[in-house]
């Protein structure tokens, strides 16, 4: 066998096909030899017959004419198979006939007549089919069990196969990872989630004080939070922070096709885990394994499915933890409320770590993390990057800086610089690169653009609805030009001079255009939506209004709130659009050259964004 290895590969091949055909010819051949003819007192005539009957059955005869020859005694020997009967004369002549089947008939006087006469006769079992045909019926019979051995020993192989794997017929066996060198420090952000881990750390590192007292170890932590914020990665810098081994799956591994897999994947997880104790177990998609079902579709039906009973045994399992087992299983999710109560009971997963999107401080830190992992140059500003991003996650980011890593490699630039990050930053955000719309755009169309966009960073700046980051005249996604506008403090806690302010600004665009052009078009349309639903918030459940002071209007119950209550909140929401309109207009007027001046910029360069937007927006003047 160590021999057969090392031949080449072609040589291995022609060997096997050899081996296969030969196996096939000695199956065919014996085959052929069990099936020839025969019968018990088989003579040596009857063998004369039987090897090959062609040349008789090739020469059939009339019944009549072989009783003449009979009776004539010109016979020398007959062979009888049933109501067929092989016959050779005397001269050497061959043939074959019928006989006529009853008591009566020739055949059942054959033997007195061959006493009478002096022919042989012998009893005889013949194959009509020619050599060919016997060679082709014997190998379709072959094949046949060729393939029936192939498909048991293809299903044996399969089965072996999979139990080799560790997983039964299931699948793989859980992998134990390796021991992560991370600790919290590592991870940035997440202050609150790893807050909430301390108590697992604390307990997986100093066990035997927090038993001493009668202290029951955690066992089951959710991690809890939107898509992109680390998760998996907190986990693992928990086990790095603890000293632990770290086992990482996902609810998907313990589906398969096979019932019951599911359940004997569950505890060879738990048996690993144990076996390799401190251990922290991380399940990602948690709440894909943590709803039960009915089989229907329909959740919490209490049936025994499948992801029941995987359930069921993912808590005898957690229940079955010994105090000093110092296993702990972290659940992961973006869907807290999908888990399955009976998971979320005391002593199972009763502790959540709650995951939040990154502040303005993180985001600065994740990208000077990520820009220092490429090759960057090394004034990008990334406080003006960290405010631009404002509702990105850790994975958003990073994929931000590889983009532009992309963009600055295709430009061929030595770095990647602001101006690339920038442009993967607006490309994320807005859904996308430049779109062919900018070609479809007339001069005309281009400069109530860039009248529009004005009119928006203008009044933001005026009435202080934030930092003014950047204005652009490029179309992206649904958006033909883009005004971005940050917040200084991202805190959700707005006060009612900003509020205002946000209100001018939403209206600015359109007010810009009316003041330039004299009409407006329907590119405001998105900006009248969200200025209206701002304004009705303000009125019916922020406690900024005067007709209905304290009192919210969400807070009142629907039956109490008729069409005349709905109509006083309208009008006073619009009072307010009017207001904010009436403080928009004379923002403009009163800064109609820096209007005009921006707009220059932005119909000569589409961007500005910087110290030149800075310059613009105080002095009114360009760099």
């Amino acid at each position: 066998m160590k021999r057969f290895k090392t031949w080449p590969r072609w040589l291995q091949i022609a060997s096997i096909v050899l081996i296969s055909l030969a196996s096939i010819a000695a199956l065919v051949a014996a085959d052929l030899w069990s099936s020839r003819p025969g019968h018990a007192g088989r003579t040596e005539l009857a063998a004369r017959f039987e090897a090959d009957p062609q040349p008789w059955l090739r020469q059939p005869m009339n019944v009549s004419a072989f009783e003449r020859a009979l009776m004539e005694g010109r016979v020398r020997e007959v062979g009888v198979d049933g109501t067929r009967a092989l016959v050779t004369t005397k001269a050497g002549e061959r043939f074959s006939t019928r006989l006529m089947p009853g008591s009566d008939g020739l055949g059942s006087r054959l033997e007195a007549l061959s006493r009478d006469k002096g022919f042989e006769l012998t009893l005889i079992a013949i194959d009509e089919r020619d050599m060919g045909m016997r060679i082709t019926d014997s190998l379709g019979v072959v094949m046949q069990r060729v393939l029936a051995v192939a498909s048991v020993a293809i299903t044996a192989f399969l089965a072996f196969y999979l139990v080799r794997q560790g997983g039964g017929l299931g699948g793989s066996k859980t992998q134990l990872a390796e021991k992560p060198e991370a600790g919290f420090d590592d991870v940035i952000g997440a202050m609150e989630a790893k807050a909430a881990l301390q108590q697992v750390t604390a307990f997986m590192k100093s066990p035997d004080k927090y038993l001493a007292l009668g202290a029951k170890p955690p066992r089951g932590v959710l991690l809890e939070g939107p898509p992109g914020t680390g998760k998996t990665l907190l986990a693992r810098s928990l086990a790095g922070e603890c000293g632990a081994n770290f086992i990482a799956v996902d609810g998907s591994h313990f589906s398969s096709m096979f019932y019951g897999a599911g359940i004997a994947k569950v505890r060879e997880l738990f048996a690993t885990a144990r076996k390799n104790a401190p251990c922290i177990v991380f399940i990602d998609e948690f709440d894909g394994i943590g709803q039960r079902s009915n089989g229907s579709g329909k959740p919490n039906g209490g049936g025994v499915s499948e992801e029941n009973r995987i359930i069921n045994k993912l808590l005898v399992e957690m229940d079955g933890f010994a105090a000093m087992e110092n296993v702990v299983v972290i659940g992961a999710t973006n869907h807290v409320g999908n888990i399955d109560e009976a998971l979320r009971r005391p002593g199972r997963f009763d502790l959540v770590a709650r995951m939040t999107l990154p502040t303005l401080g993180d985001r600065r830190a994740l990208f000077d993390l990520c820009l220092g992992r490429v090759k960057a140059d090394a004034a990008i500003d990334t406080e003006a990057l960290a405010r631009a991003s404002s509702t990105l996650s850790h994975a958003d980011i990073t994929n931000i800086v590889n983009r532009a890593t992309v963009l600055a490699a295709e430009q061929g630039a030595q770095a990647v610089g602001q101006e690339h990050v920038r442009r993967a930053l607006e490309s994320h955000q807005l859904g996308g690169e430049v779109s062919g719309m900018k070609d479809l755009m007339t001069p005309e169309d281009r400069h109530r653009i860039a009248v529009h966009e004005s009119g928006h960073a203008i009044v933001a700046h005026a009435l202080k609805a934030g930092v003014v980051e950047r204005v652009t005249i490029e179309p992206r996604g649904q958006a033909l030009g883009v005004t971005f506008v940050t917040r200084a403090n991202e805190l959700p806690l707005y006060g009612e001079q900003e509020l205002h302010g946000r209100l001018g600004m939403l209206l600015a665009g359109r007010e810009a255009e009316l003041l330039v052009f004299g009409n407006t078009t329907s590119g405001a349309s998105d900006d009248l939506k969200r200025a209206s639903e701002l304004a009705i918030d303000m009125v019916s459940s922020l406690g900024l209004s005067r007709e209905f002071g304290l009192l919210s209007i969400k807070g009142v119950p629907d039956k109490l709130v008729g069409p005349h209550i709905q109509d006083r909140v309208l009008a006073e929401a619009k009072a307010l659009l009017e207001g904010a309109q009436a403080a928009c207009r004379q923002a403009l007027e009163s800064q109609a050259h820096v209007l005009q001046t921006m707009t220059d910029s932005l119909l000569r360069d589409e961007t500005i964004s910087g110290k030149a937007l800075v310059d613009l927006l105080e002095t009114g003047a360009t760099v």
